[in-house]
């Protein structure tokens, strides 16, 4: 979205999203101060807060990535700088957790047309969260956390402390060394990427990096599930009868959900198993190999086993590792599967994240 796009369209919601704040009065390209170069707000906007009234100053923001929050931040405080009585306010389509959390750290106000919003001021406080991004597109280049283009992702967060060269990582992620490049771009046009003369590129602002990969996936819906119920009283007990099998060179799987974490980081009980099979093989094949072997009933809905074909066709598998005889995706997998499922998936998540060390990461910043 170009930024008169989105100014038209924060100007016609402006009155939804300050709630029951009159505007009096609104304001474009304002000069804040006549020998400063660089002092004109984007826009600003007079409010009636009960008998008084107070001036907001507003700075837009195409996307909020890492990058673009960090420029706008210095550039509201440099304009609230001139006057301490404006009240600053970053403009952006949609602000993820992370960045919102940053903002507010930084004492700055945000609007989004997505629906998220804090102000805080004198006695305001408008605090409202969206469930997801409103202006998802896909004209802006590179989606990086699409399955092809995640492997690069996959492979530098598996290695945090390492730098990269383009060869290197594109030999790792069996990808083309051009097309490694491009998202490598991509990835630093966002912020995500700490590059060093003469060692070569390795990730930063994971925290970041992870909310907007969240925020863009979710395990239900992205992947395709086959429901049974299996003669087995236990989570344990499942993982007995698959450990036990002898698999023929069709058949691949890992085991993701609270059925892999309780072999990373157990921390939430569950009773169901949730496994992948290779999306590079035939799914009905694998299915009907588990189907038959553990005669499993077969369910529209509920059951405790669940054989699934990957949305990551290549990234799902990627970095799979066995644990206790067991095939276990990797802990970024874990995690992206488990953070939105509704039964206590965020929970066992961050614990997974936590044993993965990667929130003690210098890159995680």
């Amino acid at each position: 979205m170009q930024e008169g796009e989105l100014r038209e369209k924060f100007r016609s919601n402006l009155p939804q999203l300050l709630g029951e704040l009159p505007v009096l009065d609104i304001k474009y390209d304002v000069p804040l101060a006549k020998d400063k170069k660089n002092a004109r707000a984007d826009m600003m906007a007079m409010v009636r807060v009960g008998t008084v009234t107070r001036e907001l100053v507003f700075a837009f923001k195409q996307r909020g990535f890492p990058m673009d929050l960090e420029r706008g931040i210095a550039q509201l405080k440099a304009l609230a700088g001139h006057d301490p009585r404006l009240v600053p306010v970053l403009v952006t389509t949609f602000l993820g957790k992370s960045g919102r959390h940053l903002l507010r750290s930084q004492g700055i106000n945000y609007l989004d047309l997505s629906g998220n919003a804090y102000l805080s001021f004198d006695n305001v406080l408008i605090h409202k969260q969206a469930p997801a991004n409103a202006y998802v597109s896909t004209k802006e280049g590179i989606n990086i956390f699409a399955d092809r283009a995640s492997l690069i992702l996959r492979e530098m967060m598996a290695n945090p402390d390492k730098y990269y060269t383009v060869r290197g990582l594109a030999e790792a992620t069996q990808n083309s060394v051009g097309w490694t490049s491009e998202v490598l771009r991509e990835i630093e046009r966002r912020g995500y990427l700490d590059r060093r003369p003469r060692q070569g590129r390795r990730l930063k602002r994971m925290q970041f990096l992870l909310s907007d990969w969240t925020a863009e996936y979710a395990f239900p819906g992205k992947n395709k599930m086959k429901n049974y119920f299996v003669k087995a009283e236990s989570l344990p007990e499942i993982l007995g009868l698959i450990r036990g099998l002898e698999l023929p060179a069709e058949v691949d799987y890992a085991l993701t959900m609270h059925a892999g974490a309780s072999l990373v980081s157990p921390f939430v009980q569950f009773n169901e198993c949730h496994l992948y099979v290779s999306a590079l093989k035939d799914f009905e094949q694998q299915a009907e190999f588990f189907a038959t072997r553990f005669s499993l009933l077969e369910l529209d809905t509920g059951g405790n086993m669940h054989i699934l074909r990957p949305y990551y066709r290549r990234g799902a598998m990627y970095g799979a590792r066995s644990i206790e005889g067991l095939r276990v995706v990797s802990n970024i997998q874990l995690y992206l599967d488990l953070y939105r499922f509704p039964s206590r998936g965020k929970e066992q998540a961050e614990r997974v994240l936590e044993h993965s060390g990667l929130a003690g990461e210098q890159g995680w910043a």
